[in-house]
């Protein structure tokens, strides 16, 4: 990825920061010595390692935190975290991912914050189209996770055209790593195949799966923020090119050979979605392109895994 660094950081806010993909951000923020304020709604406590409480559904406190802390940056990972969470409460999804993100931009340009990231997703697509999509392509979403996403940036162009404020979202594919909490497929295969359990998936061999690992997508979002101008206010940050799930499963099986892997659907798939997403617009403005191959990070995966199973 190449580095550029036109924009400082300033003081940093971070929403979702006992998640996954915030948990890592702000690790990596601290590393760089970066001035943050970590929230998150599970938060109790305060300092730099413990989150500090913030509900982002509550415009008043979210408008308050803001204004607190003299904000130059806010990265907005704090949201539902994938169309497989919540899908019995489709309602609060909406009133998280939406309503969530716009009491974050009100409160950005309330308080004059200096640029605002927000964390999107591929699934904005849908599963309709069997192409390499770039941002060009209309949203088409498939579910009440996907829609959500869309109206969260619409919000976020919305406020930026009207209201001028710095504003970009990425869209990311589907993120992976150690430390992911919430239902994945790759998580699933590893540790059944480390337990010497047999894994059935509802798939066909040629359904696309489209992994990113999760310092690719820190990477994105600290390049895209230390970026002086970008363009465009949605880019696509994802690993590129999709991989069928048949091929993510022999490379699984090439790393650990006891994985035993069966496709309950037949050779033709039903939908196999998207072939990938183009970062073109991502690498030419900011410098993204993905850095983890998804050998070397199930590689490393499997090493967490394996040192968390024992007690390392």
């Amino acid at each position: 990825m190449t580095n550029r660094r036109n924009r400082a950081l300033g003081q940093v806010l971070v929403t979702g920061a006992a998640g996954f993909l915030g948990g890592e951000l702000v690790r990596r923020l601290m590393e760089m010595r970066a001035h943050v304020i970590a929230t998150d709604c599970m938060g109790a406590g305060g300092g730099d390692r413990s989150p500090r409480h913030l509900d982002v559904t509550d415009a008043n406190q979210v408008t308050e935190t803001v204004g607190a802390g003299a904000i130059d940056t806010i990265f907005h990972c704090g949201a539902v975290s994938g169309p497989m969470v919540m899908t019995d409460r489709p309602a609060e999804i909406w009133r998280i991912n939406a309503g969530g993100t716009a009491n974050i931009l009100e409160a950005a340009r309330l308080r004059g914050v200096g640029r605002v990231l927000l964390c999107s997703s591929v699934d904005v697509y849908g599963s309709r189209n069997p192409a390499m999509l770039d941002e060009a392509m209309p949203p088409a979403p498939d579910t009440v996770y996907g829609a959500s996403k869309v109206a969260a940036e619409q919000a976020l162009i919305g406020y930026s055209r009207q209201y001028e404020l710095d504003a970009v979202a990425l869209r990311f594919a589907w993120i992976y790593g150690p430390g992911r909490r919430t239902p994945s497929m790759i998580p699933r295969l590893l540790e059944d195949g480390l337990a010497g359990r047999e894994t059935v998936l509802d798939a066909a061999p040629g359904d696309f799966t489209h992994y990113m690992h999760v310092d690719d997508a820190v990477g994105a979002l600290l390049a895209a923020a230390r970026t002086e101008h970008l363009p465009r206010l949605v880019y696509n940050a994802t690993a590129g090119r999709g991989l069928p799930i048949q091929e993510l499963i022999g490379q699984i099986s090439a790393l650990l050979p006891q994985a035993r892997i069966r496709l309950s659907d037949g050779e033709v798939p039903r939908n196999p979605g998207p072939l990938g997403f183009d970062n073109g617009n991502a690498q030419r403005d900011f410098g993204y392109a993905p850095a983890v191959s998804l050998r070397d990070g199930l590689r490393r995966y499997l090493v967490a895994l394996r040192t968390s199973s024992s007690g390392g």
